[in-house]
């Protein structure tokens, strides 16, 4: 008693008690839980259990978290040790009586001040094996830690936990479902388990992985159901060792946007994209089968890499970053004065609708640009001269590109998985159940989305124009003719004030089409809109008249209409 220091707290009496415990497992539980009521951190010093052998009894000593001696070190790092050589000690045994475990005090007494509250305490901080479980479910949902902490606080008030125990905890869980196996060993096991079709290859004689492809079974299945447009692009910071993703997207009759594939790539070369671009080819149920327009950047390597594979697909470049690009180079070129004017007569050249058209507003540039011969040159050498067919409307229009003139699906999808992701700086295991989790939710609204067009009417859409469309193409389209209809009060039915742009660019009958009908008195015929957005299924049909040598089944397809009919109300099924 004389050795203690100045500050000394008794909780003798806390712990005094003549009650019996029937279980070791008890006499720990009552001492930990009197210990936190009191700010008191009890561990067990030493416990020993009855073998027979000489010296050897069933007993439990109990101290403080701060016993034993201070330890220094000369690491020179910001290291610390709680320990200050608190005497603090209880003893449990069985007793002789045989009426279970007894207490003993040995001294209640502790050489330090006790806390007000226990936050930030790693033993009292320690999870509960329900806490751990609800750290679990937030983590596979790619909850951030700090969010887990406080859902962990609203679901367990008396929780003392900080956010390094859930980091700590999170990092069990990955070694506990990885095991023994490397990142990019459990990265084909998952992808593998969920079904998906990939292929990998790796460098020269080495075990290292170079590239990856991969595609969920359902993407398979929208590819070749809808396969008239695919975007493509590479985005970057979603792992930590900085490997460009590469991700493929197309668009549903729905106008949602599909994840087709993605890859990891060692880099952005021709060859590169060559294998990835071949690994997509065998997605397709059919040899001759490949998209009618790819859309891309202005990316030298892949559009090489486009035109070898799929040398009978258009490829259409992205609008929104040429003309960023040509705006900023008015700005290094051009006086303030004139650059909003430039950059009017250069959005006019883009959108010229023919190509007299085209030359016209050409010209006009080129006059306004007299004195500045660099920025013209720059515009006609980088962009007009090789590439007007890929973006300008004069040649674009003339192309079945459904309304996909900028590469914003893709960088949409990107922005969303990034979202998911969280950070720039996991392994490739965490992105890919990002991916597969964003993947879930996609598909999701993609079914949503056919069963609204196949059963719900928009009020726009009840007149008998529509009758033979209503159900059998998706909503999308039909309020895209409905925009359509309002031009042929001033259109009627002339082809050139017309000019067909919704024809030819969405396949969707156009004003002076739909000016015909009108004076017909006909409603828009099924025939009209293409075959596109009259898809309203994930499940890739047979095409008529294919001969595959057996006879085409209707049982399924009729079964599944008297399904749908019978879930129908009076009008529904009266419709």
């Amino acid at each position: 008693m004389e050795n203690l220091p100045q500050i000394c707290v008794d909780t003798t009496d806390a712990f005094i008690t003549t009650e019996r415990f029937g279980t070791r497992e008890e006499v720990i539980r009552w001492i930990k839980e009197v210990g936190i009521n009191n700010k008191v951190t009890v561990i067990i010093s030493r416990s020993d259990t009855e073998t027979g052998k000489r010296g050897r009894s069933n007993k439990i000593i109990f101290g403080c978290d701060k016993g034993g001696k201070h330890k220094i070190s000369d690491s020179g790092t910001q290291s610390a040790s709680k320990k200050c050589g608190c005497p603090f000690k209880i003893r449990s045994t069985p007793a002789k009586d045989g009426s279970g475990w007894k207490i003993d005090v040995k001294c209640g007494l502790h050489n330090h001040g006790l806390p007000d509250r226990l936050e930030g305490h790693s033993f009292i901080g320690r999870l509960t094996t329900d806490e751990k479980q609800h750290v679990a479910d937030l983590a596979k949902r790619h909850v951030a830690p700090r969010h887990i902490l406080l859902s962990l606080q609203d679901n367990y008030p008396e929780n003392v936990t900080r956010i390094t125990q859930v980091y700590k905890h999170k990092s069990v869980i990955q070694k506990e479902i990885r095991g023994p196996r490397s990142e990019i060993q459990h990265l084909f096991k998952l992808i593998e388990d969920a079904g998906y079709v990939y292929w990998s290859r790796k460098k020269d004689d080495s075990e290292v992985v170079r590239e990856i492809f991969w595609a969920h079974p359902e993407s398979v299945k929208l590819l070749n159901i809808f396969l008239i447009m695919l975007v493509m692009d590479s985005t970057y910071k979603t792992n930590k060792y900085r490997q460009p993703l590469f991700e493929i997207v197309g668009m549903t009759s729905t106008e949602l946007t599909f994840a087709v594939g993605f890859a990891y790539m060692e880099s952005e070369q021709t060859e590169i994209f060559c294998w990835v671009l071949e690994k997509l080819k065998e997605l397709f149920m059919k040899k001759d089968m490949c998209p009618r327009v790819i859309l891309t950047d202005r990316d030298l390597a892949l559009m090489k890499a486009i035109e070898v594979v799929f040398p009978n697909s258009i490829n259409l470049l992205c609008r929104f970053h040429i003309n960023k690009n040509v705006g900023a180079k008015c700005k290094q070129h051009v006086v303030n004065d004139l650059q909003k004017t430039i950059d009017t007569l250069w959005m006019e050249v883009v959108w010229a609708s023919d190509e007299v058209e085209y030359g016209q507003r050409l010209h006009q540039l080129e006059q306004a640009c007299g004195d500045y011969s660099g920025f013209i040159n720059y515009v006609k050498d980088t962009w007009l001269t090789p590439h007007r067919h890929r973006f300008v409307g004069a040649w674009i229009n003339r192309v079945l590109h459904l309304g996909n003139t900028t590469t914003n699906r893709v960088e949409s999808a990107h922005w969303k998985l990034k979202q998911m992701l969280g950070n720039s700086i996991g392994d490739m295991v965490k992105y890919w159940e990002a991916m597969n989790n964003n993947l879930r939710l996609q598909l999701g609204n993609i079914r949503a989305s056919f069963q609204k067009s196949f059963y719900e009417v928009e009020h726009a859409h009840v007149s008998p124009f529509y009758g033979y469309l209503r159900g059998s193409i998706s909503r999308a389209a039909l309020r895209r003719i409905a925009e359509e209809l309002l031009r042929v009060d001033y259109v009627g039915t002339n082809r050139q004030i017309c000019g067909c742009t919704l024809r030819t660019s969405y396949g969707l009958p156009c004003a002076c089409e739909l000016g015909r009908y009108i004076l017909g008195g006909i409603p828009i015929p099924i025939d009209a809109v293409h075959v596109h957005w009259r898809k309203l299924t994930m499940e890739v049909e047979l095409e008529v008249g294919e001969d595959d040598g057996s006879e085409v089944d209707m049982t399924s397809a009729m079964d599944e209409l008297w399904r749908r009919f019978r879930s129908l109300d009076v009008i529904g099924k009266g419709h």
